[in-house]
């Protein structure tokens, strides 16, 4: 008796760990279906959450890195892995080839050099929402900040003026002609999806102090990815007091269609 006990449980473990996710709802689901979605930075902090929880889904995912060969190794060879990198316009039209949607997770830690915030962050949108136009794509999903384009923080003294770079991308891919929709999430951890509520604000709302785990922050971009009421809009994605639900996936239809930008130059 505890032997098939134990084997029940064990056949049902990996269906209870994937419901523990936050879901993106039906709408998103359904619009995403059949659909070719180019991951940008698909082997990043940030890009690794939104690729997993794509392949999780079952979409059609094409994965970006610049290298290749080891991302495949590292992530597995399930994906269709395009190499090409946003610094350099040539490499990106084999990969934006049929793409329908197009979600950025490109991001840089480097504050000088090629690997600059102006070459990646802003440079870099610029190449691929000019790719992505070309190439007939209907939607650009963009994670950035929640203080984009504010001068006095100290991200911009560590990062080579990074939050002011992102900002001049978010004008860039708003300018660009494309459906687009703009994610700044809170502080991102480590902490586990599908265990908090998550909320959607304007990013005039946001403040120091909240944050959101990569896991729902993945969810949250996919869903805008899907969502129609989710086309330009602009918001803060953070976790939330009180037990997870899906009533943040109503939040997309009331979002700022503005880039709304913290009320303070301090913001953290």
């Amino acid at each position: 008796m505890r032997l098939t006990l134990l084997a029940v449980m064990l056949m049902f473990a990996p269906l209870a760990a994937q419901a523990e996710q936050a879901s993106i709802g039906e709408e998103a689901l359904s619009n995403l279906q059949g659909k070719k979605i180019l991951l940008a930075g698909a082997t990043g902090k940030n890009g690794r959450y939104v690729l997993k929880r794509l392949g999780e889904l079952g979409l059609d995912v094409r994965a970006m890195s610049r290298d290749i060969e080891d991302a495949a190794y590292e992530f597995g060879s399930q994906y269709d892995w395009v190499e090409a990198d946003v610094t350099d316009p040539e490499t990106l039209t084999k990969a934006l080839e049929g793409v329908d949607i197009v979600i950025s997770a490109v991001a840089t830690a480097w504050p000088m050099g090629s690997s600059r915030s102006e070459k990646v962050d802003y440079e870099g949108t610029i190449n691929l929402s000019k790719a992505a136009k070309a190439a007939g794509a209907t939607r650009f999903v963009i994670i950035t900040s929640s203080s984009s384009g504010v001068k006095d923080h100290f991200l911009n003294k560590i990062g080579g003026d990074v939050l002011i770079w992102k900002g001049k991308a978010e004008q860039v891919l708003v300018g660009s002609g494309l459906e687009y929709v703009i994610v700044g999430p809170a502080g991102i951890d480590d902490s586990p999806g599908g265990e908090k509520a998550i909320s959607l604000i304007p990013r005039s709302e946001y403040e120091s102090g909240m944050f959101i785990g990569r896991e729902d922050m993945a969810t949250v971009i996919i869903a805008a990815a899907g969502r129609a009421d989710a086309s330009g809009r602009v918001f803060t994605s953070t976790n939330a007091e009180g037990p997870p639900s899906d009533a943040w996936l109503d939040r997309f239809a009331v979002l700022p269609t503005d880039l709304n930008l913290p009320d303070t130059d301090t913001a953290a």
